[in-house]
């Protein structure tokens, strides 16, 4: 990951925190595998209560891991006066739960309608339920960096951070640059199993290199697609299919296609 922070120091806890979402996620997903086998997946309700007990607390570590990086960013970058981090509020059980059943359920029903075994519905099952608790968790972080910043006076913004080979959507969001406070509606937009993390934006912040270079990929993925004819239906999804296949054929710009695209707050 490239230093997008005004001070190394900055940059430095940036990198630290990413990890320590990582980190957290990692601890997750082990976690809900344990929950499955031990549960299994013929008693799918009993599954989502236990893991929305886990998510719940899981997403306030993550605020909390967000908070005190918010904190300490702010004093390395030198920025004047004080602002004390927001934290995410929790989310709300039923909540944690519905969602684990429109993709976890879902997954293996629909898995099962196409003709998996069993078995192999089952893990369907996991991999979507894991997905969405992953969002779930790591929104905690996410959502009291964005909060924090928003009640912080002297922040502009906020900067997406990714992988070095993110997705064709987390790429596209990334090649925009700072999203602004004063932007109506401003939000970060994730993705299930989505690990992408926000940087503070100061007067004075460097835009993250790597997202500059996104920026110049997409900008050459549209006039592709438009010579070549692909932008006729002038779609928003014509626009990131037309990214994902030149990030695809760009061996520096490699995208982790293992993710998945569809967006959530």
């Amino acid at each position: 990951m490239a230093l997008v922070a005004l001070t190394v120091e900055g940059a430095a806890l940036t990198r630290a925190h990413r990890q320590a979402q990582l980190t957290l996620r990692a601890d997750v997903l082990r976690d809900l595998v344990q929950l499955w086998s031990l549960i299994g997946p013929g008693d799918f309700e009993r599954f989502a209560v236990a893991a929305e007990i886990l998510i719940r607390q899981r997403h306030g570590d993550s605020a909390g891991l967000a908070a005190a990086y918010f904190e300490w960013f702010r004093t390395a970058e030198g920025v004047a006066g004080s602002a004390a981090a927001r934290l995410a509020e929790a989310p709300d059980g039923p909540a944690v739960r519905a969602v684990l059943r429109a993709t976890g359920l879902a997954g293996m029903r629909s898995a099962a309608a196409a003709g998996q075994s069993a078995q192999a519905a089952a893990r369907t099952g996991l991999v979507r339920a894991s997905g969405s608790a992953v969002w779930m968790v790591l929104g905690g972080g996410r959502r009291t960096v964005t909060d924090s910043v928003r009640a912080d006076r002297q922040a502009a913004g906020w900067q997406r951070v990714t992988s070095g080979s993110p997705c064709a959507f987390c790429a596209m969001i990334a090649s925009r640059g700072p999203a602004f406070t004063s932007q109506r509606g401003a939000r970060f937009q994730a993705h299930d199993h989505c690990a992408c993390t926000a940087e503070p934006f100061y007067e004075g912040s460097r835009p993250v290199p790597g997202n500059e270079r996104l920026r110049r990929a997409w900008d050459a993925a549209q006039r592709q697609a438009r010579d070549s004819g692909e932008l006729s239906r002038g779609t928003s999804n014509d626009a990131l299919n037309a990214f994902r296949r030149y990030l695809a054929g760009d061996q520096t710009l490699r995208p982790d296609t293992g993710r998945t695209d569809p967006t959530r707050e």
